[in-house]
């Protein structure tokens, strides 16, 4: 009567991948750079169309191939405010807005229009990802629950790192969702809790729970 719900790292290649692999995404102009251009080895670019393609894929195949009870997204954001800034986002970002960004990335890090446009079509990246999971696994396997590991201040995180969990839950995109409130403090979990039920849109809420 246990359910399975299988464990997804998203766009973090991390220490296990194969250096290989990571180099080959590194050649292909795959992985993210922050903005003085330095290369970041272990994250896949989220505004990549294969990239995005490879994450739905290996996502909806085990949907498709195991009777699994539901998809559990993990790392579905940026690793933070600094990335990314690669050539491929800059060109994307530009078709987007329909015109050449000729102070990159300075001119989509300044307070101003340009940097709402520039943050909005960032979350859009990832949202893609977890809109194309959420349809085409449900097509797969009827049933199945779809959630994901988030940070927990949905406000300044959307910003931050692209992660658009409360628009998630209110799209139906999600079934329940997992903030990560790793703190000892048992007031500052209860308050992150109470605002968290607030931004999750009556879908469940089970916060992660971190002891260090």
């Amino acid at each position: 009567g246990i359910e399975c719900h299988v464990w997804k790292v998203n766009w973090n290649m991390g220490s296990a991948t194969d250096p290989s692999w990571v180099q080959r995404m590194v050649a292909a102009g795959r992985v993210q750079q922050d903005a003085q251009g330095t290369v970041s080895e272990r994250w896949l670019c989220p505004s990549h169309p294969e990239n995005q393609a490879l994450e739905v894929a290996a996502m909806v195949d085990l949907a498709r191939r195991y009777p699994i009870d539901g998809l559990h997204f993990d790392y579905i954001r940026y690793p933070d405010g600094q990335h990314c800034f690669c050539p491929g986002c800059r060109s994307r970002f530009e078709a987007h807005v329909g015109a050449a960004v000729a102070d990159w990335p300075a001119a989509v890090r300044r307070p101003g229009a340009l940097r709402q446009r520039w943050l909005d079509w960032r979350r859009e990246t990832i949202t893609a990802v977890v809109r194309a999971v959420s349809e085409q696994a449900r097509q797969a396997r009827p049933g199945i629950r779809i959630s994901a590991a988030v940070f927990r201040q949905w406000p300044t995180d959307r910003d931050e790192v692209g992660q658009d969990w409360k628009l998630w839950c209110e799209r139906g995109y999600l079934d329940f969702v997992c903030p990560m409130d790793y703190t000892e403090s048992t007031r500052a979990f209860q308050s992150q809790v109470r605002r968290q039920l607030e931004w999750s849109s009556g879908k469940p809420c089970y916060p992660g729970i971190g002891l260090s």
